[in-house]
């Protein structure tokens, strides 16, 4: 029953689709609008949710959800009638007479597969871009953080319109129903294991995909940085949401020039921002579930607990801790965190470090704390990763130009800002020529007897392999090619010149 249903609600979208209802742009600008009044609406009832599930301070939950998803509303908002425009494209001498250009057209209908660690983020920012780009789609909420998904069904329900966008709550039977169907665009946010199946699951009909995963993001710590301010950022980083983020820093490489320093900092910070017994801290967020606060107590035993070390089974809770000498054959160190767990290590050897993360699988993020622009240049250049911060943890998020995405294991394909728009578009290549003129295209037509013709139209058509050269000079050149071709084309014996 459920699998008809589901089909059901997938026709009834694509009937909607059809229509051509979601193209004007006076449409999409309307759906942006309902959805930040329904932030608006939603904002207190949604963060005693997430304090429900996640045990997070409101001002955590306004900061980084609710009040980061409105600015991405607000930028598209701003930016919306430009990125549906089309993008004019250079032609060659050949096409000169021509209209080439880049047409963004809607993919479809889209499923867009949200999580629960920042539950609204996760599923209106891809929504922002599906709804710019002119899709219609199927939310599909986490059930991990259930109080909150039953809040943000709610609201969609009752803001977005229905024939065009669905909202379907449930667990894995839900989610696998809905991935036999067949979409034009899946949006998944989750782990490296699920996102594979979506991703078997896509290609059964060649869907494309946007999975963003996660991994284990490195924190480098040189000798040339400050620090203590590096201690602080990267302690806020790890701590944000009890460390149940994909971007949070994994674990820390820390030069043995700061590496004790680097531990008392870490310390101290994490007292200043928690207090001295972080379990009493209303700021502080608790672990989502039972199982995987029972996964991530036992990851305390694979290394020397330095800082925090403390749970509480009761209410989830788990001090930020920082831990030396890990086991780096644990799954401490070989699998992703998630929690406010931060192993340290130190090196004395930036080339050996590269060397290292090159011989792991590909991050999300890659953190830098280093006041040398040579390090900071060799590691943007020889580390690959999803994204770069220096000096800072997460903030990279805040930039709707730059788009947020991984690279192999850490998924495939980026969005925010106009990232979101291009992922939910396909990018239709238009050539509008003029019909007459038929004398100038004659070149390219059989018979192929005259050598000299055939070399003519491939100066003109095709680029050849070479440096570039001076502009001017090219200018002179291909101008005079192109009026000899023109003045050949209307002297052609039998052309009406037209």
């Amino acid at each position: 029953r459920m699998a008809e249903d589901f089909q059901k609600m997938r026709d009834e979208l694509q009937e909607s689709f059809d229509s051509g209802v979601t193209l004007p742009y006076e449409y999409r600008m309307g759906q942006l609008k309902k959805c930040a009044a329904m932030i608006k609406a939603m904002e207190q009832e949604y963060c005693d949710a997430v304090k429900t599930d996640l045990g997070k301070h409101p001002a955590e939950t306004n900061s980084t959800d609710l009040k980061f998803t409105e600015s991405e509303l607000g930028y598209a908002m701003k930016h919306l009638k430009g990125w549906m425009a089309d993008q004019f494209v250079k032609t060659d001498l050949v096409n000169k007479l021509d209209h080439a250009y880049q047409h963004k057209e809607p993919k479809g209908v889209v499923l867009v597969m949200g999580t629960w660690n920042y539950p609204l983020m996760c599923v209106v920012v891809p929504l922002i871009g599906a709804i710019c780009a002119g899709d219609c789609g199927v939310l599909k909420l986490s059930e991990v953080s259930p109080t909150t998904s039953s809040v943000m069904k709610k609201y969609f329900d009752l803001y977005l319109d229905p024939l065009c966008y669905r909202t379907v709550e449930g667990s894995v039977p839900e989610s696998t129903a809905l991935l036999k169907l067949r979409w034009d665009h899946i949006f998944f946010t989750g782990s490296v294991s699920i996102g594979r199946v979506v991703a078997r699951a896509a290609a059964e009909h060649l869907t494309p995909v946007t999975l963003e995963l996660g991994g284990k993001c490195p924190v480098i710590v040189d000798e040339t940085t400050n620090v203590e301010t590096a201690a602080k950022r990267i302690a806020w980083g790890k701590c944000v949401n009890a460390g149940q983020t994909c971007i949070a820093p994994d674990y820390v490489l820390c030069h043995k020039k700061h590496y004790t320093a680097f531990i008392e900092h870490y310390r101290a910070h994490v007292k200043d921002m928690y207090g001295a017994d972080p379990e009493k801290s209303e700021d502080y967020a608790r672990i989502v579930s039972d199982r995987h606060f029972s996964r991530l107590s036992e990851l305390l035993a694979m290394g020397t607990v330095e800082v925090g070390g403390q749970t509480n089974p009761e209410t989830r809770f788990i001090s930020p801790t920082l831990i030396t000498k890990p086991d780096l054959a644990s799954s401490l160190m070989t699998d992703e965190i998630f929690g406010p767990i931060l192993p340290v290590l130190q090196y004395d050897d930036l080339n050996a470090v590269i060397k290292d993360l090159r011989s792991k699988e590909k991050p999300l993020v890659c953190y830098v704390f280093s006041n040398n622009g040579k390090h900071i240049d060799l590691i943007k250049k020889r580390v690959s990763c999803g994204t770069m911060d220096v000096n800072d943890c997460l903030m990279h998020m805040m930039v709707p130009t730059l788009p947020f995405g991984g690279v192999g294991n850490s998924g495939m394909g980026a969005y925010h800002g106009k990232a979101s728009f291009d992922q939910f578009s396909h990018t239709k290549s238009v050539l509008h020529r003029p019909i007459g003129l038929e004398s100038v295209t004659s070149l390219r037509y059989p018979p192929y007897d005259a050598e000299w013709k055939q070399n003519l139209m491939y100066s003109l058509t095709y680029y050849k392999p070479s440096a570039p050269s001076n502009s001017i000079t090219k200018y002179a050149v291909s101008s005079t090619v192109a009026l000899g071709a023109f003045a050949y084309a209307f002297a052609w014996p039998g052309s009406s010149g037209q």
